[in-house]
């Protein structure tokens, strides 16, 4: 008798021992998870911010009136494609050339050489190699455009980088994930295994499946909900370092995306831990008695 009760004890100690790994792993994971996250969408914040001060010059034709230019700029301003639109006049342009140049070259030619023009900012989502290539082919129908300049190296180098940074990322959290799950579905059908001989006397007084499973799949609800508030509480321990060693990243690092990767980290976790529960529990059922002593 004394020997069953202790190896009951040991059983339920070992049990909690599982849990708690299970807590510990899957909070560990959602957490680097949730860094991974928090990386992929500053760089997007970056990128975005980059492309939408990204500026698509048109270059007018000299006989191109004022008001022929206010009728392009506010045809164009309704589309979806574009951010904002401004004129440019010649002598505003040749200011800002020389400053940047540090001399004064148009007392030098006795003349200004440059164009009057109307600076373009696109949407984020259309600064792409193709956008740009239809949208100049659109442009270029215009009466009043002599002609265009945008960086496109600049372009295509954003271009190429987002995509592979963007997958880059999402296979870092596909790999946490599944290292995620295979530590948890250990763990869980270790501490299943030390309860394996109720399953089975619960299978065979005919109790249903639906019946057997629904204590489990509650306890892994709440390993996994647990497991998700530790990642939470970490994330959100290490915004408020950032934050307060570097103030300027409390404009990106904000308590709204916080909380948008905290729901998603604990949704995770149960939904990693429900399945990990379900399939262990299915694979005890499945097996005759004799196999439990193996």
């Amino acid at each position: 008798m004394a020997k069953a009760q202790g190896e009951e004890a040991f059983n339920k100690r070992r049990v909690r021992f599982s849990y708690a790994g299970v807590v510990l792993s899957i909070g560990l994971v959602l957490f680097l998870t949730g860094i991974m996250a928090t990386l992929a969408y500053q760089s997007q914040v970056l990128t975005d911010d980059l492309k939408e001060n990204f500026t698509f010059t048109l270059f007018l034709k000299p006989e191109t009136s004022q008001a022929q230019a206010d009728a392009f700029i506010k045809e164009w301003s309704d589309e979806a494609e574009i951010r904002s639109l401004r004129f440019v006049g010649k002598d505003e342009a040749a200011v800002q050339f020389q400053k940047d140049l540090g001399e004064d070259f148009v007392d030098f030619l006795g003349f200004n050489p440059l164009s009057d023009a109307i600076d373009v900012k696109l949407k984020a989502d259309f600064v792409s190699p193709d956008q740009l290539t239809k949208l100049q082919e659109r442009f270029a129908k215009s009466s009043i455009i002599e002609n265009m300049a945008y960086d496109r190296d600049l372009v295509s180098v954003i271009h190429q980088n987002v995509g592979k940074i963007n997958t880059a990322m999402l296979a870092a959290v596909a790999v946490l994930l599944l290292v995620s799950l295979m530590l948890i579905n250990n763990a869980l059908r270790l501490a299943i295994y030390a309860r394996r001989f109720t399953l089975k006397t619960m299978q065979l007084v005919w109790a249903t499946k639906a019946f057997i499973h629904k204590p489990f799949l509650k306890e892994g609800l709440i390993l996994g909900a647990l497991g998700g508030l530790v990642a939470a509480v970490l994330l959100a321990t290490t915004y408020a370092v950032l934050t307060n060693e570097w103030p300027r990243l409390g404009v990106s690092l904000t308590w709204s995306l916080w909380a948008a990767l905290a729901a998603g980290q604990i949704l995770v976790g149960i939904a990693l831990t429900t399945a990990s529960t379900a399939l262990a529990v299915h694979r005890y059922l499945a097996l005759k008695t004799h196999q439990l002593y193996e």
